[in-house]
């Protein structure tokens, strides 16, 4: 078994297999953390793919998580993956508070070295020299669930993680604001679920792929996404964001709507587009009659059950700014717009009122 450690490139210590069971408590915790340590101290590979921590420990074990995390940017893990989600789970811990990542782990201006020191001082375990300036070169894919981050550790991570390809992050209540504004360029998946504090999501990111949310209602802007072609969001009706009488509206500069037409500049090119929409009404700007459009308010439909009422203008109403391919109203071609007006009216059932806002 000792043998079998040493070589794995792959350390995922997932809960049910180390203790043969679903089962938690304080006792079963100390078990956890001790195997975990026993198995980094007979580890000898120079590099790790793939590190995950999947037990629902809290900030009560920081410091041991602390170090394990150091372990893993040591030998330049490629995937890394805490999951500390508390559900399902005993009431004994409902009172927990989340473990949060010391922003001395991943801020390229610190050191990790005192992580390093009390890695062979308290647990024997030797790593592989750093280069303190390159140990994030290897990080491709980053899984933080039930962890605690703030906007400043949010923005840390990216920062610092420029080989960063895949961010997954689920239940951090703690984040308000996201906000990237330099260019990220590896990053190409973004996701984003149950984080019930936030309130704003900026990210500019020009080869993001795909992009998924799922929480409260919030202002989101993905910028210069020219190779998006995967969306997917999907308000969550948990936190209660939502009166009986919603509208979807335009994301106008003063407003937090959350709003579909968000991404309406990225029409033309996405592959794939999710979206949970319970509305009455619907607004749709820089409608230029292209058949991706109508088959987009189509589909809109068939989410929005309950929907009374569309309106449509061909001038875009959101920040010129986030949209690259807008028209001037002199390149619209209104023939194809009244066309597609026309299919909407056929397609659509009568107790849809179908409004165009414009004089054709």
């Amino acid at each position: 078994m000792a043998i079998l450690w040493r070589s794995l490139y792959n350390l995922n210590f997932r809960y049910e297999e180390i203790l043969h069971r679903k089962i938690y408590g304080a006792d079963y915790t100390h078990t956890y953390i001790q195997v975990v340590n026993q198995v980094l101290r007979l580890h000898k590979g120079l590099k790790l793919h793939e590190f995950g921590i999947h037990y629902p420990l809290d900030a009560s074990s920081g410091c041991h998580i602390d170090l394990w995390v150091a372990f893993a940017i040591a030998f330049r893990v490629s995937k890394l993956e805490l999951n500390f989600s508390t559900c399902p789970v005993l009431y004994w811990a409902f009172d927990t508070k989340d473990y949060s990542i010391p922003l001395t782990l991943f801020d390229r201006s610190k050191g990790i070295e005192p992580y390093l020191v009390q890695l062979d001082r308290v647990l024997s375990i030797r790593t592989p020299l750093l280069n303190v300036d390159n140990r994030f070169e290897g990080l491709k894919e980053l899984f933080l669930k039930s962890v605690e981050l703030t906007n400043q550790q949010f923005e840390t991570i990216l920062s610092s993680c420029t080989s960063l390809e895949c961010l997954r992050l689920l239940d951090s209540p703690g984040l308000e604001n996201i906000k990237h504004t330099v260019p990220h360029m590896k990053l190409n998946c973004l996701e984003i679920y149950h984080c019930s504090g936030l309130k704003n999501i900026g990210i500019f990111a020009p080869n993001l792929v795909s992009f998924k949310y799922l929480g409260p209602r919030i202002y989101i802007l993905v910028k210069d996404a020219k190779q998006l072609i995967n969306v997917c969001m999907c308000p969550s009706w948990r936190y209660g964001e939502y009166p009986i009488t919603n509208s979807l509206a335009l994301p106008y500069r003063q407003s937090k709507d959350f709003g579909f037409d968000l991404f309406a500049a990225y029409f033309p090119q996405l592959e794939y587009l999710m979206m949970d929409v319970r509305s009455y009404k619907v607004s749709v700007s820089g409608f230029f009659g292209n058949k991706i459009a109508v088959d987009f308010i189509i589909a809109v439909f068939d989410f929005a059950i309950e929907l009374e009422k569309i309106e449509i203008t061909a001038v875009y109403l959101g920040d010129p700014s986030n949209c690259f391919n807008s028209l001037r109203h002199s390149e619209i071609d209104f023939n194809l717009v009244r066309e597609s007006i026309q299919q909407l009216h056929e397609r659509m059932p009568a107790k849809v009122q179908l409004y165009f806002l414009d004089d054709l």
